[in-house]
């Protein structure tokens, strides 16, 4: 079975709104950018819950389509990292990834008898341009744009034999809140929407297999940020 990307093209905003933030970026004063009091770094640990909403509309069996059948993926939990970097007080970029978490691809409606097509790890890496809102407060809500790819490993078949999925790119979208406990240690919890398509394939008693599978999942994460 295949990922594919969906026809309209949603990198548009989060690329437009990264353009916008790292141009601030490129605005701002150097007196700013260097005050010998901005620290600089943030380091956060996280543990993550992977929300998927899967949908495999086109899945054809030796060309011809198969009505009434789709995929499930269940939702998974995985430690995640994300690096970030500020430039200034409110604005930062962010690097995000974690241990590529489990999911097996079921089929279900028509082709549901099979049970489990396939098995494979996945997980983003994104980067982020990011805004901090209150960096003078305790509580620091914050908003990223930017993108990501979505990498796919040890791919193991099921029903299907000759199993292969398509690594791909996808636009990102943050929202998040850090809370400060001292001087460089932070609550962390922030929501991640990653929407991405993909093709995968296989092969059913000899027969190729092929769909397009559309995914809108949603991160959820809580963790703890070191700040120096």
């Amino acid at each position: 079975m295949t990922f594919i990307r969906k026809p309209a093209d949603p990198t548009a905003l989060p690329l437009a709104g990264a353009l916008f933030l790292l141009s601030a970026v490129l605005a701002t004063p150097a007196s700013a950018q260097d005050s010998p009091k901005l620290k600089r770094w943030a380091v956060t640990v996280n543990a993550t819950e992977v929300f998927v909403d899967e949908n495999a509309p086109n899945i054809t069996l030796a060309g011809a389509p198969l009505p009434g059948s789709n995929v499930r993926i269940g939702n998974a939990t995985t430690p995640t990292l994300d690096v970030g970097y500020f430039f200034t007080p409110n604005i930062a970029a962010n690097v995000f990834l974690g241990v590529p978490a489990p999911a097996e691809i079921d089929g279900t409606g028509s082709i549901g008898p099979l049970g489990t097509l396939a098995k494979v790890h996945y997980g983003p890496v994104i980067l982020s341009a990011q805004y901090h809102f209150n960096s003078q407060g305790k509580l620091h809500p914050y908003v990223g744009v930017g993108v990501g790819r979505v990498l796919f490993f040890n791919k193991h078949d099921g029903a299907l034999s000759d199993f292969n999925i398509r690594d791909s790119w996808a636009p990102t979208g943050q929202l998040g809140v850090r809370y400060e406990l001292n001087k460089s240690w932070m609550l962390n919890a922030d929501v991640r929407y990653v929407p991405f398509s993909t093709h995968a394939s296989g092969s059913l008693g000899g027969a190729p297999a092929l769909t397009r599978l559309d995914i809108d999942p949603i991160l959820t994460s809580v963790g703890v940020t070191l700040r120096f």
